[in-house]
């Protein structure tokens, strides 16, 4: 996959070399806490091991969030959209600006016709990117593992269609 820039961001493939700065970020319970997949702490080894799993194929997409600063956090995208960002770097818009091009890059390279996600109940700054995009409730909630919690969280479930999303970037840039 080809690096995605947007204003203040590249999107970009994870490299051994952000092994230490997404441990750090990542070795915080109020990050991790929101994550399905994330143990705490998070290890080296951790990491190591989720490289590994993008090297060897996987169909999920996961891309280290990089502005001038350095790396900020991860993305994702396989049959669902999934994210994080380090602390220091909430509330800046940094989350809805990568998602957004990532949704965009998806629709237009897959022939998806329906993007799914979802967020821990609780996380509002979560729900709010997504909502943002224009993802809607599904109804569906299910308990899910968080691995950092050491147990079952509500999770909500929430997807956008193609049709939406493509009339959404007409509306956008009409303004």
């Amino acid at each position: 996959m080809e690096n995605i820039e947007t204003p203040r961001l590249i999107l970009r493939p994870l490299t051994c070399g952000d092994r230490d700065v997404i441990v750090r970020l990542l070795n915080d319970i109020d990050v991790s806490r929101w994550l399905t997949v994330v143990p705490y702490p998070y290890t080296a080894d951790d990491f190591d091991a989720f490289l590994e799993y993008l090297q060897a194929g996987s169909v999920f997409e996961g891309l280290a969030i990089q502005t001038e600063e350095g790396v900020i956090g991860v993305i994702g995208i396989g049959d669902t959209l999934g994210y994080w960002l380090g602390k220091p770097f909430h509330g800046k818009g940094y989350m809805t600006e990568a998602a957004e091009a990532l949704t965009d890059w998806y629709f237009e390279t897959s022939g998806a016709r329906v993007l799914s996600s979802g967020y821990f109940e609780g996380n509002s700054g979560s729900c709010a990117v997504l909502k943002k995009l224009g993802f809607q409730p599904t109804g569906r909630v299910i308990s899910e593992h968080s691995q950092a919690q050491g147990r079952a969280v509500p999770l909500i479930k929430v997807s956008l269609n193609r049709a939406d999303w493509l009339n959404r970037a007409d509306w956008d840039q009409s303004k």
